[in-house]
């Protein structure tokens, strides 16, 4: 059997989860996968502005294949990804745009580990994997906690 045969089952299984359980399940997925590097570099950009969110998604605008908008100051941006960067699409493996949740999870993750008193919503706005040009998720702070 080849890998990518289990990767067919893979995208079957996860059609069937509801969406709690594709948050839940690709939660752990996109943890994993920004802890091995992704989340240095945002950890970095927080750091350098002092945990400004304005100046941060600033900044992010200026990192390799990242574009970011700020919609609303201090409430509302979009990050926008120029190409899908996730090794299992890139290697043929899966093409379901169920895998983006991996990205708005992890995405939810980086925010909570860097800003740890406010809340996000992200949504995904447009994904490669649904036939766009490029990723945009929308970025809302909920909860703005003590700060």
């Amino acid at each position: 059997m080849e890998l990518s045969d289990w990767f067919k089952g893979f995208e079957k299984g996860i059609s069937c989860l509801s969406p709690e359980q594709l948050a839940s399940f690709f939660s752990e997925c996109g943890k994993n996968c920004v802890n091995c590097g992704t989340l240095q570099i945002y950890q970095k950009l927080y750091e350098k502005v002092n945990g400004d969110l304005d100046t941060f998604f600033q900044e992010a605008d200026k990192l390799p294949g990242v574009r970011s908008k700020i919609i609303e100051e201090g409430s509302v941006y979009h990050l926008y990804f120029m190409e899908c960067t996730c090794m299992l699409h890139r290697q043929g493996y899966v093409s379901t745009p169920l895998l983006c949740e991996c990205s708005r999870q992890s995405i939810l993750y980086v925010l909570h580990s860097l800003w740890k008193d406010k809340t996000f919503q992200v949504t995904i706005s447009e994904s490669i994997l649904r036939g766009a040009q490029h990723c945009k998720m929308q970025i809302e702070i909920t909860n703005n906690g003590n700060s």
